[in-house]
C-alpha cells in the first residue's frame, strides 16, 4: 500500500502522527479523546473585584461625567461616564 504513495506525502503522514501521538483513550475502533474547553466569565472577575474594593472600603462617587488620566509620556486616557470609587481615608481612587 505504500508503494503507491507518494514520499511527500507519506513524510507529512508520518509527520502529522507524530505530532499528534495517541489521542485514543482507548484501542482501535474507539471514540477520541474530547478536548474540555473551559469558558472565561467575565462577569466572575467583576464581583471579585467590586467584593475587593468594598473590603478596601471604596464608596461609589456619582456624578462624574468624565475623566482624563495623564501619563507620563505625555499622552491623554479620556473616559466618558466613568464609575469612580474612592476610599478618601486611604487617598484611594479607583475608575
Amino acid at each position: 500500500m505504500t508503494a503507491d504513495i507518494p514520499a511527500n506525502v507519506a513524510e507529512a503522514r508520518a509527520k502529522l502522527k507524530a505530532k499528534m501521538g495517541d489521542v485514543r483513550t482507548g484501542g482501535k475502533g474507539t471514540a477520541r479523546r474530547t478536548k474540555v474547553v473551559k469558558h472565561a466569565h467575565t462577569t466572575t472577575d467583576d464581583k471579585q473585584l467590586q467584593a475587593q474594593l468594598k473590603r478596601l472600603g471604596c464608596n461609589q462617587i456619582p456624578g462624574i461625567e468624565e475623566c482624563n488620566m495623564f501619563k507620563d509620556d505625555g499622552s491623554v486616557i479620556h473616559f466618558n461616564n466613568p464609575k469612580v470609587q474612592a476610599a478618601v481615608g486611604s487617598n484611594t481612587f479607583v475608575i
